[in-house]
């Protein structure tokens, strides 16, 4: 593992940047300084950018977000979201039966949210147990805790209702305070004894998607930037990717000390170590 400052001392040995959202780019209130200014240099430097986040919602939710945080001029090449990629697997049939167009659904989110999965392709319904499908999009906590969502899923685990977890992460930042995030919902269900599929970062799915969508082609040098050595550098490094962690975001609390071990435990060693996401 390599210690840099900056990203200038990388920008020559890739072709492709796959970068996180949270946690890299903003913490959900505001960007990170020194964030739009290296997303600028990057894309003078010819680099494709492609935003990849695990997130519930479509791709322009995530556009639209990003641009209310002061990223409407960065030159991103495309933003690929978890969201987006497993309603595109369900619709091309990848996934295959129950991840099917027209099933009854409940999706699991923040009310008022509106997701990937929150439209006509689907007959929803409001409660897990009168659902064919559950979709793990998004998280209302600290409203929901994990034991009221264990309680509200019971039933559905109980009739054997297959699930799809399309943000596997498990902690999110709210309002600059870590949260339990939709795969922490998802493993509670799975505690109950649910069967869930997931989609996004670590699993492979939507790194091979978001390669495919820069259309650079074999032999394009990709690097993945993110700030969870768990979903980020752990997925991508099993894709043979290279990886660079940045030491905001969730893990921004823990000594680097800590972060390495951390790193260490869970398979998810960076090739390269950065304070934040800075030229």
């Amino acid at each position: 593992m390599k210690r840099i400052a900056g990203l200038r001392e990388i920008a020559d040995r890739f072709d492709l940047f796959l970068v996180d959202q949270y946690g890299v780019l903003h913490d959900g209130v505001a960007a990170y300084p020194g964030a739009i200014d290296a997303l600028a240099e990057m894309a003078s430097c010819g680099r494709r950018i492609v935003v990849l986040t695990n997130s519930g919602k479509g791709a322009a939710a995530n556009i639209a977000r990003l641009g209310a945080l002061g990223f409407a001029d960065s030159r991103l090449d495309a933003v690929v979201s978890s969201g987006e990629v497993a309603l595109h697997y369900v619709k091309n049939g990848t996934l295959g039966p129950p991840f099917t167009v027209g099933a009854v659904a409940c999706v699991i989110g923040r009310p008022g949210d509106s997701y990937a999965f929150s439209s006509d392709d689907f007959q929803l319904v409001a409660r897990p147990q009168d659902a064919a499908l559950l979709v793990f999009a998004g998280s209302d906590a600290p409203r929901m805790s994990l034991e009221a969502y264990r309680r509200n899923l019971r039933s559905a685990a109980k009739a054997g209702v297959p699930a799809i977890c399309i943000n596997p992460d498990i902690t999110m930042i709210r309002d600059g305070a870590l949260m339990p995030a939709p795969g922490a919902i998802a493993r509670v269900y799975q505690d109950l004894g649910g069967a869930v599929e997931y989609i996004g970062k670590p699993y492979p799915l939507i790194f091979t998607h978001a390669i495919a969508t820069a259309a650079l082609g074999a032999g394009a040098r990709v690097v993945m930037i993110g700030d969870s050595p768990e979903h980020d550098v752990a997925g991508a490094r099993a894709m043979g990717l290279s990886t660079l962690l940045v030491r905001t975001g969730i893990h921004g609390h823990l000594t680097e000390q800590e972060l390495l071990r951390y790193c260490e435990r869970c398979g998810g060693v960076p090739d390269f170590l950065m304070p934040a996401f800075q030229w």
